[in-house]
């Protein structure tokens, strides 16, 4: 997968003539965010931007975008649908974070990562101009609780309101969409409870500041959800 904020003022490059093009300055979008449709190029000597289509891309390197010349960049740019801090709530009014990066998997649109948590894409009802409404475009029956051992809520959609699961879920019969935890905004925070994984192993103690240590830890023990659940 490809993370688009790597993308962000790569240099752009014409493979035919060797000179410099430009600079990413965004990404392009489709309106429903499920696409990724090209990158928003500026000019640093004119200043003009262009837009360069997906498939006018050659490659994307780790220091540079490949182009095969600059016949290929394109005026009148649209709104480049960029979801990059907006941010994202569930049909109840609850706050999942702000998005702080997307993942690709070649032009689909396949994660998105927020302050908060992670989802999958089809979990996108709405892509507005200032937010994103998490959840499904269509209805789906409410699941009978009763045969469950649910304790977090669930809103109209079937989804969960809440970002990360209750401690006393269980997730082997769970049945409704999760939200997984941003484990790289967990670095630092403090642990408010023990932590116990497989066997009754410690992952972390109370008072613990959390560190890529603990948080291997978890995701070895799939406690991750859990240490964000007890973190502050």
């Amino acid at each position: 997968m490809e993370k688009v904020s790597e993308f962000i003022s790569k240099k752009v490059i014409s493979i035919e003539d060797g000179n410099l093009i430009g600079y990413v300055l965004n990404i392009m979008f489709d309106d429903q965010l499920k696409i990724f449709d090209g990158l928003i190029v500026v000019d640093e000597e004119s200043e003009n931007t262009f837009f360069l289509h997906r498939k006018d891309i050659v490659s994307i390197g780790q220091d540079c975008v490949m182009i095969d010349n600059a016949n290929h960049l394109q005026f009148n740019i649209s709104s480049s649908n960029n979801p990059i801090g907006k941010l994202v709530y569930d049909c109840q009014g609850n706050m999942l974070g702000k998005v702080v990066d997307v993942e690709l998997i070649g032009k689909q649109v396949k994660k998105i990562i927020t302050t908060k948590c992670e989802f999958p894409q089809k979990y996108i009802r709405k892509a507005g101009d200032n937010f994103i409404i998490y959840g499904l475009a269509s209805k789906k029956k409410k699941e009978n609780l009763s045969n469950h051992n649910h304790t977090s809520l669930i809103n109209p959609d079937g989804l969960p309101i809440v970002s990360i699961a209750s401690p006393s879920q269980s997730h082997e019969n769970e049945t409704t969409p999760r939200l997984f935890a941003n484990s790289n905004c967990l670095l630092g925070k403090m642990v408010s409870n023990d932590i116990l994984g497989l066997n009754n192993e410690l992952i972390a103690k109370k008072f613990d500041i959390i560190d890529k240590k603990i948080i291997n830890k978890a995701k070895k023990h799939n406690k991750l959800n859990l240490l964000a659940y007890y973190c502050k």
